[in-house]
C-alpha cells in the first residue's frame, strides 16, 4: 500500500491530529514526531463526486488518516 500513497509528517507539536485524533487502522492516538498518511476510501455521499467517480473522471475522496507504518505492507511481508 505505502508504494502508492504519500509519506507526510513528522507531525509538530501544533499539528491538528494531535487534538485527540487515533490511526484509524491501530487505533492509537498520533503523537508528535509521527509520520502520517491518507488512504482514499472514495467518493463519499457527495452525489457530484460519485458521478465523476463513476465516470472515471478525478474526484475529491473521503480519506481516513493512519500511521505511516500502519500503511507500510514491506513490512508485513518481510
Amino acid at each position: 500500500m505505502s508504494d502508492h500513497l504519500r509519506k507526510m509528517g513528522p507531525l509538530a507539536a501544533d499539528h491538528p491530529l494531535l487534538k485527540g485524533d487515533c490511526c484509524a487502522a491501530c487505533q492509537v492516538f498520533f503523537k508528535e514526531g509521527d509520520y502520517f498518511t491518507l488512504v482514499p476510501l472514495g467518493p463519499g455521499d457527495d452525489e457530484d463526486e460519485r458521478r465523476r467517480a463513476r465516470e472515471g473522471r478525478p474526484y475529491n475522496a473521503v480519506a481516513a488518516v493512519i500511521h505511516w507504518d500502519c500503511g507500510d505492507t514491506r513490512k508485513a511481508i518481510g
